[in-house]
């Protein structure tokens, strides 16, 4: 479980985004700098690419704000700093097998349509994870993770739940979900 071969391709974030936009899926790469898929939307709203990153090291992976139109896959990686602040995962995301390593921000996000699930499965959450003010309109798994500092998914910060219209299936996690605040961003690594 989280494993990855040690040497890595270096790739400088700039040279990895443009392989997003022509198509490309991230394999094997060690992604230097801030991966920031923002810049992939040309009005700052939607994001018309798949995003697929696989078996990668990523030094930080700015996802917010944009409406992701078409299927987020993130497998078997590493990322010392993530951030999906206001980020809609309309075509579903799939974060499996990964490590992050510190605070990782969900917040005011979701939107998930129906067929198109958010699935977090078999990860390591080492710093807290924040889903305050979410709303999923479609499926949502959260299965076999070790969330170390804790997440909000199930509990109510400023008496705000999470919004799920289709009941969520939420298994065999270590850490506790039940959190009623934001956490910190000063997370241990």
């Amino acid at each position: 479980m989280f494993n990855f071969p040690q040497l890595l391709t270096a790739l400088p974030a700039d040279v990895a985004l443009e392989k997003l936009r022509n198509g490309e899926s991230l394999q094997y790469y060690h992604i230097i700098g801030k991966l920031d898929l923002l810049q992939l939307s040309t009005d700052n709203t939607y994001c018309f690419h798949s995003i697929i990153i696989l078996h990668c090291e990523v030094d930080d992976l700015s996802g917010v704000v944009l409406s992701y139109e078409r299927p987020m896959i993130l497998s078997y990686c590493h990322f010392h700093r993530a951030d999906f602040i206001f980020a809609y995962f309309v075509g579903g995301l799939l974060i499996e097998e990964c490590v992050f390593y510190s605070y990782l921000n969900f917040s005011s996000g979701g939107h998930n349509k129906p067929g198109f699930p958010v699935r977090l499965l078999r990860n390591l959450f080492k710093g807290f994870v924040n889903f305050f003010d979410c709303w999923y309109e479609g499926e949502v798994h959260v299965k076999y993770n070790i969330i170390k500092q804790g997440a909000n998914l199930l509990g109510a910060p400023h008496n705000i739940p999470v919004t799920f219209d289709i009941q969520p299936i939420i298994q065999n996690n270590v850490g506790n979900l039940y959190c009623a605040d934001e956490g910190s961003s000063f997370s241990d690594r």
